[in-house]
């Protein structure tokens, strides 16, 4: 899947326009390569567009393994709005990564069960 039809797949799950559904895409993938060891996004990272590969790559060189609620509070501070204005638009992104990439079963599968309501 090429960056402009991933854009457009988080831009209709979240109702978000282009620039938005782009800044969340780049804050939620660098907010997931801080969450996740290097080795575990190996995979995701090949399979994503260039951009979120070098956002895959931009995370914390060791994991920090903070809950779902962290996570959203950082996407929030990346992007510069309230946590509870950005959770549905991190879960449009993670959902739509579900969807659209096979490798993000494997990451659901080492993240705590309450991540699960952000990758639905």
């Amino acid at each position: 899947m090429d960056d402009a039809e991933l854009v457009q797949q988080v831009q209709v799950a979240g109702a978000l326009d282009r620039v938005t559904a782009e800044r969340v895409m780049l804050a939620t993938v660098v907010t997931l390569a801080e969450r996740m060891r290097h080795d575990e996004l190996v995979w995701l990272g090949a399979r994503l567009p260039a951009e979120l590969q070098v956002a895959v790559r931009a995370g914390s060189p060791s994991w920090q393994p903070f809950d779902a609620d962290e996570f959203v509070r950082r996407v929030a501070e990346r992007v510069g709005v309230e946590p509870q204005a950005v959770w549905t638009q991190v879960r449009a992104v993670l959902g739509t990564l579900s969807r659209e990439v096979a490798e993000m079963e494997a990451v659901r599968l080492r993240l705590p069960r309450e991540f699960d309501a952000l990758m639905a």
